[in-house]
């Protein structure tokens, strides 16, 4: 049994076990780094290292697809997937996870954590090329800690985003963060797509390999609206990084890589108006204008452009030239 001794003029609790009848946690609470909330819902588990599949309600019995997980879970249930026991094997480089999922309509809330050591998230590969690794119908839904890995360049996506006309698909407010989307071998058609969903948060990803990092299929019955990009990465192995069309979308804090063909759109479809790119999204371009395009009623102001070629500095419509390299 754990004691409670007191150090340096502090009482704390020193290793082993210790059991409590009522314990409050007045700020935050971790294990292992990971801070603890309370969870509505259902928790499900998910290991593809276990000899069979369980009843998916410990990491002792857990199911070993993610898609077993889905099928079992109800609204705002929340999945954990572990990974790769041994990350420093060569076991490691291949894919936890080779399976295409689909979050049905009527599973709304659904959370899918990665709960893997690598510090490049769980791999998640399709079944076969051409195909999705996820596609989200529901809506509210969370993901993260992944590295999807797409293949093909006709329609394979790591995550589809998906509203139908009619609304019996709806991913609205569906949110993605600290995920990695690189393509197996055929480079992908796209990271993330999304087809006509509204308020849809993209946050902390990085994008390599892909045609296209995040890339509007279609505006559906109608513009997607609210969509916020912040804070990703897209390195120069993407041909285009955003290229989307929206509405009253924001863009923030992103970094492109050099060379490629689309930096931004926002006018992909020609529906929308009024979004903002803006807060410091960095460019390494010999043109910002020849690789970012929108809307007159855009909001373009605040960010910067590192010249390949220029060595003037100064302002161009709201974007600060840099030269490059900086002297």
């Amino acid at each position: 049994m754990s004691s409670f001794n007191r150090v340096g003029g502090r009482y704390g609790m020193h290793s082993g076990s210790a059991k409590f009848k009522n314990l409050e946690v007045v700020e935050n609470m971790r294990v292992k780094g990971m801070p603890l909330a309370p969870l509505q819902g259902d928790v499900w588990f998910v290991d593809s290292n276990l000899n069979a599949s369980g009843n998916g309600k410990t990491w002792e019995t857990g199911f070993t697809t993610i898609q077993a997980a889905v099928t079992a879970a109800s609204g705002y249930d929340t999945i954990l997937v572990a990974g790769t026991v041994n990350q420093d094997s060569a076991e490691a480089l291949t894919s936890d996870y080779e399976e295409d999922v689909i979050i049905p309509a009527a599973t709304m809330g659904l959370r899918i954590i990665g709960c893997g050591n690598s510090p490049e998230g769980i791999a998640w590969t399709c079944s076969a090329a051409d195909a999705v690794c996820l596609t989200v119908n529901a809506r509210d839904c969370y993901v993260s800690g992944f590295r999807f890995r797409p293949n093909g360049a006709t329609s394979s996506v790591g995550i589809a985003v998906v509203t139908a006309s009619d609304m019996t698909e709806n991913a609205m407010g569906f949110t993605v963060e600290n995920c990695i989307f690189r393509s197996v071998t055929t480079t992908a058609l796209a990271g993330i797509s999304i087809n006509g969903s509204n308020d849809v948060t993209i946050r902390g990803c990085k994008f390599t390999s892909v045609l296209t990092g995040i890339l509007s299929i279609s505006p559906g019955h109608s513009v997607q609206y609210r969509t916020v990009i912040e804070d990703n990465l897209f390195d120069d192995k993407c041909t285009n990084a955003i290229d989307i069309d929206g509405r009253s979308c924001l863009i923030k804090d992103n970094s492109i890589g050099v060379g490629l063909t689309i930096m931004i759109r926002t006018n992909k479809f020609s529906v929308g108006k009024e979004n903002m790119v803006q807060g410091h999204n960095l460019l390494v371009a010999t043109d910002f204008e020849t690789n970012c395009v929108g809307y007159s009623t855009d909001n373009w102001l605040g960010n910067t452009c590192s010249d390949l070629t220029s060595s003037a500095v100064g302002t161009d419509n709201g974007w600060t030239i840099k030269a490059y390299p900086q002297t």
